[in-house]
């Protein structure tokens, strides 16, 4: 089972534990260096499995950067400062969230693997053979990809090191580099990588979407496409797994999925829902805590220290369900028959209005059916909690209705999910200008493609284009927007989202329109005229980041 290589792995790699509590005290320095404790291909597995450990305590900034600054979350009664001053949109480089010692840790561990890896391979090529040495290295190419991703995503422009740094210690007088060279440089070494990790080499029982697989990688190719502009190619990269899964990822056991049209991976809301193409994995049987649960927890240890934004909860009783059952409509190229657009400038396409027998126009049902309450978020007492990460594997809610004590099950961290990166592919074909065409996927979809999308997934009525809007491009941007924060909501993405959105020529503003609309009225100017300006859209540099790194000036502003 994967958590018996996960044990094998923490007990010979790493020298380090995990809190909820202090993320600062984890201390990953334990790894043992690479002249000395790499001999054979035992060794190998355990070392490219501590890769991935040392993810885990990466999440906590990552959340807090990619959700706790966006609209949909807020600070609660148990934040501290820290936590407080993120939520609000004022971080400061005194905060300790704000250092990002832990993902140089990973990267420099990264390249200690790699030069471990080589003498196995001198020393144990029977056990471990060139094919598995090309692999892992390619793997471990896509992890050091992906966490120079969140740094560029968190930070901005930060430094670039070498292969031959071997501690962070080292790190005392490199200067940043700008984030699109960044972006480069990871987007040549994944694609160099890239027709290796489709292989996709089988790892026995471990559960391959807690690694970089074949459909990760591709995930991680598509997305770092997207982060640098580049989305006639972000979308070739993607479309062949949609709906994120090829067919034959099934044999695999990478994702499965309904056997009869619609076709969306099962088990959407459940987290061991096989629509995950990658998540960073936590066992509470080891005692490995996922700070989400304990911030966003209001009993059996957790401080809800964060909580849903009022009008987080509020975007999933507004949208109308449809009455309706959606059915193939062969002639239109579509899994769904709602009313269509008769005469005008958008004749034959959708209203958002259900017709009865009558004839008559009529809203369908308000509400979510498939996210929201008892799924996004639930309400416990006076709490509103973020309910996310508050779940067992089978669906059965953590702590709060069973009171458990401690977790015998996972509490892992999506990091790569369908539905969220569905979404970016309508962000990628709309802005491609295509608004049409993103507008159908996000609908229904192509039944010739097999595509099902979400918001026809959640039985919600179709979005329709207003035809006095001059820019349907602007408009289906909108909408985007508005679905991801029903389908994607707490998952750590929301504010890189905002903030690639506002990048773009035209949509600067865009960011602090919608993150102050978490604040009170009299505060909103404010934090609009603060979210203007792109120096906040990162973090600071952590100030005793400046001192050990003589070339590392802080950022205008702080």
């Amino acid at each position: 089972m994967k958590k018996n290589l996960l044990s094998i792995m923490l007990s010979i790699t790493l020298a380090f534990a995990f809190s909820c509590k202090d993320y600062m005290s984890v201390n990953p320095d334990g790894y043992i260096p690479a002249d000395k404790s790499f001999k054979n291909a035992d060794d190998a597995i355990s070392s490219v499995y501590g890769l991935y450990a040392m993810m885990q305590p990466l999440v906590d900034q990552i959340y807090l950067a990619g959700e706790a600054q966006g609209d949909l979350v807020v600070s609660a009664r148990g934040a501290d400062n820290w936590i407080s001053e993120i939520a609000q949109n004022r971080v400061t480089p005194e905060n300790p969230y704000t250092d990002y010692t832990n993902f140089y840790k990973l990267i420099v561990a990264c390249n200690n693997v790699t030069k471990g890896l080589g003498n196995i391979l001198r020393t144990d090529p029977v056990n471990y053979p060139l094919a598995k040495y090309t692999f892992n290295l390619a793997e471990i190419t896509c992890i050091r990809a992906w966490t120079y991703l969140q740094l560029v995503k968190i930070w901005g422009d930060v430094p670039y090191i070498s292969t031959d740094i071997t501690s962070v210690d080292q790190i005392t007088a490199v200067a940043p580099e700008k984030r699109d060279v960044i972006l480069g440089r990871i987007l040549k070494d994944v694609k160099d990588n890239y027709t290796v990790m489709q292989a996709s080499w089988i790892r026995g029982t471990y559960d391959s979407r807690a690694v970089f697989s074949s459909s990760g990688s591709k995930f991680l190719l598509s997305e770092i496409y997207l982060e640098s502009g580049d989305l006639p190619n972000a979308w070739q990269t993607i479309i062949p797994t949609l709906p994120f899964g090829e067919r034959d990822a099934q044999t695999r056991g990478e994702i499965s999925f309904s056997a009869t049209p619609p076709y969306w991976p099962q088990r959407v809301f459940q987290f061991s829902g096989n629509e995950w193409a990658f998540f960073i994995d936590f066992d509470g049987s080891k005692g490995q805590k996922n700070s989400l649960q304990y911030w966003t927890n209001n009993k059996n240890g957790g401080i809800y220290a964060l909580k849903p934004s009022r009008n987080a909860v509020n975007n999933w009783s507004i949208p109308y369900s449809v009455l309706v059952n959606y059915q193939t409509t062969v002639e239109r190229g579509l899994y769904f028959d709602p009313p269509i657009i008769t005469s005008g400038a958008f004749a034959g396409y959708y209203t958002s209005m259900i017709e009865d027998s009558e004839g008559n126009f009529i809203p369908g049902f308000k509400g979510d059916s498939l996210r929201g309450a008892g799924y996004s978020y639930n309400i416990d007492g006076g709490d509103t909690l973020i309910f996310k990460y508050l779940f067992k594997e089978r669906f059965v809610s953590r702590s709060i209705l069973l009171g458990d004590a401690n977790s015998n099950d996972d509490a892992d961290f999506c990091v790569y999910r369908a539905g969220p990166f569905a979404i970016l592919t309508y962000e990628m074909i709309n802005n491609m200008g295509m608004p049409w065409e993103a507008l159908q996927y996000m609908n229904g979809g192509f039944a010739g493609q097999q595509f099902y999308g979400t918001r026809m997934r959640a039985l919600l009525m179709p979005f329709r284009m207003d035809p006095n809007e001059a820019d349907p491009v602007r408009q289906v941007n909108r909408y985007i927007l508005e679905e991801a924060a029903l389908e994607g909501a707490f998952e750590g993405t929301r504010w890189f989202n905002l903030v690639r959105f506002s990048r773009r020529p035209g949509y600067e503003s865009w960011l602090g329109e919608y993150v102050s609309q978490k604040y009170p009225p009299n505060q909103r100017e404010a934090i609009k005229a603060r979210l203007s300006n792109p120096a906040y859209w990162y973090f600071p540099y952590y100030y005793k980041n400046t001192v050990t790194n003589k070339l590392l000036h802080q950022k205008p502003g702080y």
